[in-house]
C-alpha cells in the first residue's frame, strides 16, 4: 500500500490547484487540499476557510488536521497557528515563490522548501 501525504495550500476564491495562493494562513477564503503519494499528486480538492476573528486561526488548523493534512504550505501566519499546528502534528513549510497551489505542491517535492519557523511568523497573531 503507498503512503499518501495530504497537503493544505491557503488560497484565494474558492481554490483549486491553479488558483491564486492566499499570502496568509488564517485570512485565506479556502484551502486547496492536495494529495501526493510516490512524487505525484494523486487527488485533492477545497474546502471554504471558517471566518477569521482574533486567535480564530486554531479552528482552522483543527479542521485541517480532521481532514488529514499532515503538511501546510505557507507564505505567513502568526505563532498560534503555528503553534497549533505542531500540537495536531502537522508539518508547516515556507513558500513565498510559488503562485499556484500545484506550484507549491511540485517545489514541496522536488524538496525546495524549508521549515516554517517563529523567525516566518506575522507579528500580533
Amino acid at each position: 500500500m503507498t503512503d499518501t501525504l495530504r497537503i493544505a495550500v491557503p488560497t484565494s476564491g474558492p481554490g483549486g490547484l491553479d488558483a491564486q495562493r492566499s499570502a496568509h494562513f488564517g485570512h485565506a477564503e479556502s484551502f486547496t487540499i492536495v494529495d501526493v503519494a510516490e512524487g505525484q499528486i494523486v487527488g485533492g480538492g477545497t474546502m471554504v476557510n471558517p471566518p477569521h476573528a482574533q486567535g480564530g486561526c486554531g479552528a482552522t488548523v483543527t479542521m485541517l488536521a480532521r481532514e488529514g493534512v499532515g503538511t501546510a504550505i505557507v507564505v505567513g501566519m502568526g505563532g498560534g497557528p503555528l503553534a497549533a499546528m505542531g500540537a495536531n502534528g502537522m508539518t508547516p513549510l515556507f513558500d513565498d515563490q510559488s503562485a499556484t497551489p500545484r506550484a507549491a505542491v511540485e517545489a514541496f517535492l522536488a524538496g525546495t522548501l524549508v521549515p516554517f519557523g517563529a523567525n516566518n511568523t506575522c507579528r500580533g497573531h
